[in-house]
């Protein structure tokens, strides 16, 4: 009785696995002129932020100040002037969280930590290469920071 059970079960396995091959073949895109499509990665978009960090009361810019999006981290030069980028963000409206850090204590004057928001709303992207990466948006950010 089990041999037949195996037999029937075999033929039947058979069966299915020719059906299943010819649908394969003939559902080929090659055969009815479609250029197959690499299907493989993630749309991705680089978002620039930039601007300026100044002292509230005088306008003077801080220097040294820490500005981190998103794990990655830049400070301010100088002039209080930063560029900050994330590399791999998903394309569309995007809000970004940003932290401004006074990390040096008195060396510039002690002022308050800021944390806010840069949202990207329909972004126009620049230098996509027309496929998953869309290109980069940036947009310019400038702060004021009071004195503790």
């Amino acid at each position: 009785m089990k041999k037949v059970k195996i037999k029937y079960y075999s033929a039947y396995n058979a069966i299915i696995l020719s059906l299943l091959g010819i649908l394969g073949l003939t559902s080929s895109c090659e055969k009815i002129g479609i250029d197959p499509v690499a299907e493989y990665g993630v749309p991705s978009a680089k978002y620039i932020v930039n601007g300026n960090v100044t002292n509230s009361t005088d306008n003077t810019p801080i220097k040294n100040i820490r500005v981190v999006m998103k794990g990655d981290t830049a400070f301010t030069d100088n002039s209080g002037n930063y560029n900050i980028v994330d590399n791999y963000g998903f394309p569309g409206n995007q809000k970004i969280d940003i932290e401004f850090a006074d990390i040096d204590g008195a060396t510039n004057g002690n002022f308050h930590n800021l944390d806010t928001v840069v949202e990207f709303k329909n972004p126009e992207y620049t230098n996509g290469d027309g496929n998953w990466y869309e290109g980069e948006a940036s947009q310019e950010l400038n702060i004021e920071l009071d004195k503790k």
